[in-house]
């Protein structure tokens, strides 16, 4: 139908979702809490998010049974303890350097190739994130 543009690059870099060190977008306002994959919370490193989506799922549902009313003000509660889960966003300072991918790419190679580090970071670090302790229940 001709939607599609000619011009697209021959290569796309990246993940097709919003990651967290990423997401600009607001999490909070009146009447609305983002969660999961709208508030990108898909985890920086891995683009995992089945996590952070139920997590954030469960501290939405708190904050609104716990609200007076629905103003973003009042469910501001639910950003301020994604911050606590997941730690602030990065800055744009933080979001610019990155390595070149002359030093990347053979380093991520080599790693990539060592069961210790594909085991020990890769799976259970940066998508288990087994080192974060599970999400104390609501009472």
């Amino acid at each position: 139908t001709g939607r599609i543009p000619s011009d697209l690059p021959g290569r796309f870099k990246g993940h097709a979702y919003l990651l967290y060190a990423h997401a600009e977008r607001p999490l909070v306002d009146d009447g609305i809490l983002l969660i999961g994959d709208s508030a990108g919370l898909a985890y920086t490193q891995s683009g995992e998010g089945i996590r952070p989506a139920i997590e954030s799922a469960l501290m939405a549902a708190d904050v609104i049974r716990d609200a007076q009313d629905y103003s973003a003000s009042s469910l501001q509660l639910y950003g301020d303890a994604i911050a606590e889960r997941f730690g602030t966003r990065a800055t744009e300072l933080e979001q610019s350097w990155q390595v070149p991918d002359w030093i990347k790419t053979p380093l991520a190679t080599t790693l990539m190739r060592s069961h210790w580090f594909t085991r020990k970071v890769v799976t259970e670090k940066w998508f288990l994130h087994q080192q974060v302790p599970p999400l104390e229940a609501a009472v």
